[in-house]
């Protein structure tokens, strides 16, 4: 099995520890490194998370690199999202013993680009500071780079991206709306980006963890279904809407995009973001939907405009389980 080379860079928070535990059990992901961003939680906390959910897992292997405390320009937001005191639930592990690498993570994610020209792929599961500033640094990355996968937006292809939006005003999503200069710069640099925004990772029609799903984790019993049926069970609790039932880590949909490509639909958009100083619309992605005029000078992306559930459960428990779905 040919394996996909991967840098996750990531904000744990309960969704992106879910995906880094995926990362580090699917068969087909050769984790290379984390890179800890400013997101759902300040840099330096994303970090000692992450070591944390490599520590519960044994895997010393992969480093992880701490980012910038705070965006490119803007002051850091206070996220509204709930991800416990600890930013994992309320797990409270203890103070991980492993160390953060020495690098900063743009550093670090440069080093393991130029390693393996053409074949890194870059998940960010959070903002993109860190990844922009290593476009700004090395520009000649930009073409190494396999594909970049970010867990971020919200388009309007489906209601949901702006009923469960995330950022801080009625348009935006949060990992954009925190560093909207990095996102428009990793938009703007001509990488292969396929964005997930909230019309298809905040879909509970779609992307709700099913009955069947939470059984053959509960059969599985390891350490890693053990938690992350305690993140499941803390997301419902926490941050299901009012008469929404919604228990699905976000971010996992981009985890399992990057595992099963095949399992969104993806389409062509021309996408702007809002960098003005307009509280309202701050961060939003403005896809230019005109069948006339339209502004074609501006980015153009994939983008997720539709998910198979009934595979993404699959490929969901299968890369908690490190097998097959029928296996368990």
């Amino acid at each position: 099995m040919r394996k996909t080379k991967l840098i996750l860079n990531c904000d744990p928070g309960t969704d992106d520890s879910v995906c880094i535990i995926m990362a580090l059990t699917h068969p087909k992901i050769d984790l290379l490194a984390i890179t800890a961003e400013s997101g759902n939680l300040p840099a330096s906390q994303s970090c000692a998370n992450a070591l944390k959910i490599l520590e519960l897992m044994g895997r010393e292997d992969v480093p992880v690199a701490k980012g910038m405390e705070h965006p490119l320009v803007r002051e850091y937001p206070s996220d509204p999202y709930s991800h416990g005191v600890d930013g994992l639930g309320n797990h409270f592990f203890s103070e991980p013993k492993l160390k953060p690498d020495s690098r900063h993570a743009a550093l670090m994610l440069i080093e393991q680009v130029e390693k393996s020209p053409g074949e890194v792929t870059i998940l960010s599961t959070a903002p993109l500071t860190n990844i922009a500033l290593a476009f700004m640094i090395k520009p000649d990355i930009i073409s190494m780079v396999k594909e970049v996968y970010h867990l971020g937006g919200a388009y309007g292809v489906t209601d949901y991206a702006f009923l469960n939006a995330t950022g801080d005003n009625p348009m935006s999503e949060w990992n954009v709306y925190v560093d909207p200069e990095a996102a428009k710069i990793v938009y703007e640099s001509g990488v292969k980006l396929t964005t997930i925004g909230l019309d298809v990772a905040f879909n509970p029609e779609w992307v709700n963890i099913q009955e069947e799903s939470l059984k053959k984790l509960e059969k599985l019993n390891t350490k890693a279904s053990r938690y992350v049926l305690e993140i499941i069970d803390y997301v419902d609790k926490n941050n299901s809407l009012p008469n929404l039932f919604n228990n699905g880590p976000i971010d996992t949909v981009a985890m399992c995009t990057v595992i099963d490509p095949d399992i969104i639909q993806t389409k062509e958009i021309h996408v702007e973001v809002d960098t003005s100083d307009n509280q309202l619309t701050r961060g939003m992605t403005i896809w230019d939907r005109r069948n006339h005029f339209k502004w074609t000078h501006i980015p153009s992306i994939q983008t997720a405009c539709a998910i198979n559930s009934e595979r993404y459960q699959k490929v969901f428990v299968e890369a908690v389980a490190g097998r097959s779905y029928d296996e368990i």
